[in-house]
């Protein structure tokens, strides 16, 4: 098990899930850090400070880490809790051969999903439904493995989507998480940052390290590799704003405060409390 917070991965439900139902997606009309996003609506994952691949890439590299976890269940089944969507999921069933079946509790990335896969010659093995992550519609030990990317942030009863994500595991089976993750407590004008940010992506609130392991060993998930990739991940929060500067939300737009927010995330992503979990852990 790793629990040294700066340690890497190496290279090898009522509640929303994985984004807002009414948070705008990012789509292939979206250029971020200088190339256009098709479909990830994650964190991006840099190797050191000298690499220089775009937010497009480095998303997608954060999902090649996902899957370098699950390439044990190649030709089988996986869950993605938190499909937004698609593409996590179609790259995954890619690399590792399983069939994937996905869930949101957005209608609109279920259609973008399930266009996308239209659109590949994974259609056959991807598949995609409105579902919540506390009532899973698959029976007991279903899946080899599963991951949600950016899941946990949207869910107020962590332990009870665990528990139910593991229901749906055959024993032995590895779930990965990747989250925004809060190291330590935050007070005053740090604490205000957080507060806004939460609200604009309508997270209850961000896991805790402590947290997040009490809720697993409550699922009866055993975890194996708990690491802080904060740092690792840190340029997305900038990308981000630089790609929505220019945008102007009107008064009666929906989603301004999503808009106006993403102008402080270099300021949330600053913030030393703010970390990022990657974790892989077992169904006992």
């Amino acid at each position: 098990m790793t629990n040294d917070p700066s340690a890497q991965p190496t290279a090898p439900s009522s509640p929303d899930v994985e984004r807002p139902y009414d948070e705008p997606t990012v789509t292939e009309t979206e250029t971020v850090d200088g190339a256009t996003v098709d479909g990830n609506i994650h964190v991006g994952y840099w190797e050191s400070d000298a690499d220089d691949r775009s937010l497009d890439r480095a998303t997608d590299r954060l999902t090649d880490l996902v899957a370098e976890r699950l390439a044990g269940a190649s030709g089988r089944h996986l869950l993605d809790v938190g499909c937004g969507t698609g593409r996590p999921a179609l790259r995954i069933a890619r690399a590792t051969g399983a069939r994937v079946s996905g869930i949101s509790v957005s209608d609109q990335d279920i259609e973008l999903a399930r266009t996308r896969a239209d659109a590949t010659a994974l259609a056959d093995r991807v598949d995609f439904r409105y579902a919540d992550a506390c009532a899973l519609p698959f029976e007991a030990a279903s899946f080899d493995g599963a991951w949600a990317i950016e899941s946990m942030m949207h869910i107020p009863d962590r332990t009870a989507a665990l528990t139910e994500i593991a229901r749906t595991l055959r024993p032995g089976s590895p779930l990965v998480i990747t989250d925004v993750l809060l190291r330590s407590p935050v007070t005053g004008d740090a604490a205000e940052i957080v507060r806004r940010t939460c609200r604009a992506f309508q997270s209850p609130s961000l896991p805790g390290p402590d947290e997040l392991r009490t809720a697993l060993g409550r699922a009866g998930l055993e975890v194996v590799e708990f690491t802080d990739i904060g740092d690792r991940v840190r340029r997305t929060y900038q990308a981000f704003a630089d790609a929505f500067e220019d945008v102007a939300p009107a008064e009666d737009d929906p989603h301004r405060e999503f808009f106006n927010s993403t102008r402080s995330l270099p300021l949330f992503g600053a913030l030393p409390q703010i970390g990022y979990a990657f974790l892989v852990a077992r169904r006992l």
